[in-house]
């Protein structure tokens, strides 16, 4: 990564015109909606055309030679990794071309959210959550690790577990969502996931594509989001479970991987990164993260023991606009306020 700040510098020669053309490209660091400068020096017009530019193997614009030129990357662009190839030409002939990977980042860097404590519930000790979501006023909850994976019902005041099901100790539980009736949950590396109906009923299992794993789960009422432990978070149709497409997640400096439980909240993605004790708010259209909440606060107000019990689990009430967060084996389950 540290290679990515540097500015390149891109030298062409045209052997056909026995001089040296330079080409300087600042594509180190290259930001949404922001001017990515081209500079082309000790080269005649009568040299060459026109210069064609493809960017992920679509043309992007030609221009008429120009020593210097901008190029903007609005939100047509996901963020992420990208194709930028320069050809020129003669008579339309192709003299050379050069190509160069870039990555895009985001316009702006992240909001600093705050929060408000609204209420304290009891959790399940024992339950190493990885999703956990309201539907129609109940809340679900699904739990990992190999053995002890589980699919639930829980009265929120009490903690009180009143529907459960178990999966087969070879799965380990990752996230859940529950969309028109159906409740979808992932397993982790079996490249395996499953659809029930609201009495857990087993409906279909569905295998995993281009995404390897299962990490966490949401959708927006029309269709379901899966991340992967990478950067990518994935589109899935919810009748066929195929993937659609992706989006990749950046802030304006950094690319951030292991995206683990989402939930859907007002047009944006909430997610828990693994094994940070906060939340990222991110835009579902272009991949940026928009805000963060620090929710290390609240890792100090359950009880501490020596398993793994980062924060993990969200879940949105529509009814208050409030978020109930609660972690991997956390006693206490926090109904909380977003203050933005």
């Amino acid at each position: 990564m540290k290679k990515i700040y540097k500015i390149l510098l891109l030298t062409i020669l045209f052997s056909a015109c026995k001089k040296e053309v330079k080409i300087q490209v600042n594509i180190a660091h290259a930001q949404q909606n922001k001017n990515i400068k081209i500079n082309i020096d000790n080269i005649n017009n009568s040299d060459i055309d026109d210069i064609k530019i493809f960017i992920d193997g679509k043309e992007f614009k030609t221009l008429n030679y120009s020593p210097v030129f901008d190029i903007v990357l609005d939100k047509r662009f996901l963020l992420g990794n990208h194709q930028m190839v320069f050809i020129f030409t003669k008579d339309g002939e192709e003299l050379k071309r050069i190509e160069k990977n870039f990555v895009l980042f985001a316009e702006n860097s992240p909001k600093i959210y705050k929060y408000e404590l609204v209420n304290t519930y009891p959790h399940d000790m024992q339950a190493f959550t990885q999703g956990l979501e309201f539907y129609k006023d109940t809340l679900y909850e699904g739990t990992g690790l190999y053995g002890h994976s589980s699919l639930r019902k829980e009265e929120l005041k009490t903690g009180q577990i009143y529907k459960k099901i178990d999966l087969e100790k070879k799965y380990f539980g990752e996230g859940i969502t529950v969309l028109n009736d159906k409740v979808y949950q992932l397993t982790w590396k079996s490249g395996i996931g499953f659809v029930y109906d609201t009495g857990f009923n087993l409906l279909k299992t569905f295998q995993y594509q281009q995404s390897k794993e299962g990490w966490g789960l949401c959708n927006d009422g029309k269709v379901l989001y899966k991340s992967d432990g990478t950067e990518k978070v994935w589109k899935l149709n919810p009748e066929n479970l195929k993937e659609l497409s992706y989006i990749s997640i950046y802030t304006d400096k950094h690319k951030i991987t292991r995206i683990n439980e989402m939930e859907w909240v007002e047009g944006k993605i909430y997610t828990n990164v693994w094994q940070k004790n906060a939340l990222a708010v991110i835009d579902p259209e272009s991949g940026a993260v928009e805000g963060i909440i620090n929710l290390s606060d609240l890792h100090k107000k359950v009880k501490q023991h020596p398993q793994l019990d980062v924060l993990n689990g969200i879940a949105y009430d529509k009814r208050t606009g409030h978020l109930f967060v609660t972690g991997k084996m956390w006693n206490k389950l926090f109904e909380i306020k977003i203050i933005k």
